[in-house]
């Protein structure tokens, strides 16, 4: 699980069109306070494009059903996201995310 990063960024970097889009999928399982992966990127070293996605990833992943468990409500995944700002996730990106999400009817 933790190489499907690095097989990304190996599978699409012949693709030139591709390249300058390629650190989202290098980089989204980086987390803000440098626990993250492949290569522990902390804070704003993590770039803007993937500390972007790293969040609507984590949306994406909580609140859709998977065959293994019921998706989150979504005041649960906001609370969540909330939650993981300055750990998981780039707090200016979470204040937009839930000035964005948060205030969306149900």
């Amino acid at each position: 699980m933790r190489l499907h990063p690095q097989f990304a960024y190996e599978m699409l970097h012949p693709i030139k069109y591709l390249r300058q889009s390629l650190d989202i999928p290098y980089c989204h399982h980086e987390k803000w306070d440098g626990t993250g992966y492949p290569r522990r990127l902390i804070g704003e070293q993590i770039p803007f494009a993937a500390r972007i996605f790293a969040v609507i990833d984590v949306w994406d992943a909580v609140t859709i059903d998977r065959p293994y468990r019921k998706g989150w409500t979504k005041t649960k995944a906001l609370s969540y996201i909330k939650e993981q700002s300055g750990k998981h996730f780039d707090p200016k990106v979470v204040d937009v995310f839930l000035e964005i999400f948060g205030s969306e009817k149900s």
